[in-house]
């Protein structure tokens, strides 16, 4: 998976990008946070495809290691989860976005922007995905049967 390690790099750009709006406005507090919260679950992720041996293109570690990765990405996500629930009420906007013809959703745009393309480079997962959801290996071959 080439895309593993583009996708913390275009989360972890859209936060330092909406970072200021929140430094000079004391908006998109709510919007950040998520955002490095998936900067550092998409670098788990993108480790745990590389690792774990799934991948197309794979380093596989040692097998007493693998179960620690395989429960990883779900315990960040539970941490994220449990530090989000506790710290949102200091995560209130203190403005709102006035216009959409303004800096601040110029910044929410690109934001978007960066999302959507971290999106389109998680379609090399799919496979991945998919086996592990229907127990059947999907490949793009031209040789490839259906079933």
């Amino acid at each position: 998976m080439e895309n593993a390690s583009l996708l913390p790099w275009l989360t972890g750009t859209a936060f330092l990008h909406s970072v200021m709006m929140q430094e000079k406005r004391g908006m998109m507090k709510v919007w950040n946070m998520w955002l490095i919260f998936s900067t550092f679950l998409l670098a788990i992720f993108g480790t745990f495809l590389t690792r774990s041996g799934w991948s197309v293109r794979c380093m596989p570690l040692p097998s007493p290691t693998l179960p620690v990765l395989c429960r990883l990405p779900g315990a960040d996500v539970a941490v994220c989860a449990l530090f989000f629930v506790r710290n949102r009420r200091h995560l209130q906007s203190e403005h709102r976005l006035e216009s959409l013809v303004s800096r601040e959703s110029s910044f929410l745009f690109n934001n978007v922007l960066l999302l959507v393309a971290a999106f389109a480079c998680s379609g090399d997962a799919v496979p991945v995905l998919s086996e592990w959801v229907t127990g059947h290996k999907v490949t793009l071959d031209r040789h490839s049967s259906t079933r």
